[in-house]
């Protein structure tokens, strides 16, 4: 049976309390006013959150993945946005442990203290799916790389000081692909912002590389393997942002319990109507079982398990879709009063569909763990 050590409930109590007082009183200003909040980021850093999966070395906390699950779900619940934030320094800043000693030590202490933070350039807007179609070039010149293409929406591209992009390094080959350290502040980086839908506070947009040149040893890793370093860190990042998305219905869920227990209709509580109360009942349900398979995830992640890739994107799937469903549901208990912006539960549903709408992927992902290779679609 799972559950939590001594430790991890002590961890998860310390960051909800933390949660509570220091982010949900601003989680709204950020997200009207879509702006990225570098103090939260700060004060998140002084407790460790930022470095929760970095090492020692560099100032981090070197956490598990289940305890890293429990703190950023305890985040979620109060500021999703920023529970993303985490998400990001913890999984993109592990990758620069494939990188130069120089990059190491210029960025890793930063993201750590809550100064810095990178964005992981993958997606393209005729590559989403098919990571492999990405058509953004690293080529070899001497002791540089000259980068050229466009990257589409891109989380923190408005505020990163660097980008980790995905990149072919072999155009020939579907395989050949590499992870690029870009700095910020280098000729020929254009960025579009984006107005999103949700995680409004994450500053995200497209980004147009012409050129643009970079250091031989800003290569993460090695030529034409990005593809084999980057499987565990997209296991961490579903398995996680599954947990991120379930944090946040957790709260709407209890905020609408209490509102059932103390709304009165025809002379009693609302939630003792069964329309009601059945509908709680079953989120709660369908939340928990989340919630765990989440966890198992995280857990198999860790062992590094051969289903762990299975599990990953069951918990992504699962995580979205069971979120989406728990905050809608807590909207009609509220009824008109949960369609309004005096409430934060349209915030929640806005936030969690950007973990939601990537179901197609992952279910095809799961078909291949389930049916074998040979029933994907694009093989």
């Amino acid at each position: 049976m799972f559950e939590l050590n001594e430790e991890q409930r002590l961890i998860q109590k310390s960051v909800h309390e933390f949660a509570k007082k220091e982010l949900a009183p601003k989680a709204s200003y950020w997200d009207v006013h879509e702006e990225f909040p570098w103090d939260l980021v700060k004060k998140m850093a002084e407790i460790g959150l930022t470095g929760l999966r970095l090492p020692a070395f560099y100032g981090g906390m070197e956490a598990d993945l289940v305890t890293t699950g429990i703190a950023l779900e305890e985040v979620a619940r109060f500021d999703h946005n920023c529970a993303i934030i985490l998400c990001g320094c913890n999984i993109t800043g592990k990758l620069l442990l494939h990188g130069s000693e120089t990059i190491k030590n210029n960025y890793l202490p930063d993201i750590v203290k809550g100064r810095c933070i990178l964005a992981f350039a993958a997606m393209e807007s005729e590559a989403g799916s098919d990571i492999r179609a990405i058509k953004t070039t690293a080529k070899r010149m001497k002791n540089t790389y000259v980068v050229n293409g466009e990257k589409s929406m891109i989380t923190f591209a408005e505020v990163a000081q660097g980008f980790v992009v995905l990149v072919k390094t072999d155009v020939k080959s579907r395989e050949g692909i590499s992870c690029i350290f870009v700095e910020a502040n280098r000729p020929g980086i254009d960025i579009q912002r984006l107005q999103g839908f949700g995680w409004r506070a994450t500053k995200w947009g497209n980004i147009a590389l012409s050129d643009v040149q970079v250091p031989a040893e800003n290569l993460i890793g090695e030529k034409n393997s990005a593809l084999s370093m980057l499987k565990p860190t997209v296991q961490e990042q579903r398995a996680l942002t599954g947990l991120i998305a379930l944090g946040t219905a957790k709260q709407a869920l209890g905020e609408a319990v209490e509102y059932a227990k103390n709304r009165k209709v025809f002379g009693k509580p609302l939630g003792k109507f069964e329309g009601i109360q059945f509908k709680l009942v079953e989120d709660f349900t369908q939340l928990q079982a989340a919630r765990l398979t989440c966890f198992q995830a995280l857990h198999l992640i860790q062992k590094n398990a051969a289903e762990a890739s299975k599990w990953a994107a069951m918990a992504n799937l699962i995580g979205g879709e069971t979120a989406y469903r728990v905050v809608n549901d807590a909207m009609d208990v509220y009824g008109g009063l949960g369609y309004s912006r005096e409430l934060p539960l349209e915030r929640y549903l806005r936030d969690i569909k950007a973990i939601q709408i990537a179901s197609a992927t992952l279910k095809m992902e799961i078909g291949q763990g389930i049916l074998g290779k040979e029933f994907l679609p694009y093989t």
